[in-house]
């Protein structure tokens, strides 16, 4: 992202920060919440809000607390028409991509490698629907265990609904918590595959994936297939300008009252 948007992102997001803080008192912080995978980056935007407006404090929610009402809920799907409350609005601040990855020994690097997984391949791979005979649907010839967050998590319901899918849909064992344990699932296990977000899959200081996992291969044109190379800025340069079919992005917003 270019600096000079990344300020203007800042002062469009925290203007209306400093609103809902208006009535409160001098010290009382402005609380956000919501999807954890965004907080290291809406931690870097709080430090900068705060280098042009000090007397504002803002802080992220680390846990749940009932005794708390957030002012900023994060959001990191298209909500459904039931999530959003008849006064609340949505402020989109950014994008983000989930990309397929796997244990670096997984055979499938090498099966699949010449070519690449398409998005029928993929779909095959890691979902499950029943047919109009109530029997399972062709599965995937590749040998897998699916690993994805629970049902209501923001990444199971993007990349079940860019599959076409519900998210009930999804193969394989769900993991409760954070999607950084997508990664140490699939550590573990030689054949496990997941969806994982840019900021979890690659180390930031060194701009490379990190140690233990390897991007599966998909079908990419040409001008694209730098995003296998497993350099971050690479990745980021193509989906900023490009839509790739076999990689779902989806907006990052914040609702508010």
């Amino acid at each position: 992202m270019k600096l000079n948007y990344l300020y203007q992102l800042i002062f469009a997001l925290f203007i209306s920060a400093t609103a809902f803080g208006a009535e409160n008192t001098a010290n009382q912080a402005i609380l956000i919440s919501g999807t954890k995978f965004t907080y290291p980056l809406i931690e870097k935007w709080i430090t900068e809000y705060s280098k042009v407006n000090p007397n504002v404090s803002i802080k992220l929610a680390l846990k749940v607390n009932a005794a708390e009402s957030p002012d900023l809920n994060i959001i990191a799907h298209q909500p459904a028409p039931t999530e959003l409350q008849p006064d609340q609005s949505i402020i989109y601040a950014g994008r983000y991509a989930l990309l397929p990855v796997t244990n670096n020994n997984n055979p499938i690097l090498l099966a699949a490698a010449k070519k690449g997984l398409n998005k029928k391949e993929l779909d095959k791979l890691f979902f499950e629907v029943l047919s109009d005979d109530n029997e399972p649907a062709e599965k995937s010839k590749f040998n897998a265990t699916i690993y994805s967050r629970e049902n209501q998590a923001c990444t199971s319901t993007v990349l079940a609904g860019y599959f076409g899918h519900a998210t009930s849909e999804i193969r394989g064992k769900k993991i409760v918590g954070d999607d950084i344990y997508l990664l140490s699932a699939i550590k573990r296990d030689t054949i496990g595959l997941a969806y994982n977000n840019l900021g979890y899959l690659y180390d930031v200081s060194s701009r490379k994936l990190k140690a233990g996992i390897s991007l599966l291969p998909i079908d990419l044109k040409k001008d694209v297939k730098p995003i296998l190379s497993g350099n971050l800025d690479e990745v980021l340069s193509i989906l900023e300008t490009t839509k790739v079919e076999t990689i779902p992005v989806e907006k990052i917003g914040f609702i508010y009252a």
